[in-house]
């Protein structure tokens, strides 16, 4: 059985945030000049990217009337 695109966006943007939390919390053990480089660039473009699919789950599941 196939998933709905709204739940596939909405687990990969637990997944995205999920990864954005695991480099910062490599930023708070090794706080090395490359690892807050990696977290800057990536971590915080995981997490806008993140944000977006689950604005975009929001808006789909309220389209679709399914919430309940």
């Amino acid at each position: 059985m196939s998933m709905p695109p709204r739940v596939r966006a909405l687990k990969i943007a637990i997944v995205l945030t999920a990864v954005f939390n695991l480099l910062g919390l490599l930023v708070l053990l090794r706080g090395t000049p490359r690892v807050f480089t990696l977290f800057m660039f990536v971590g915080e473009t995981l997490f806008v990217v993140a944000v977006i699919l689950l604005i975009a789950a929001v808006l789909a599941d309220l389209r679709a009337k399914e919430l309940f």
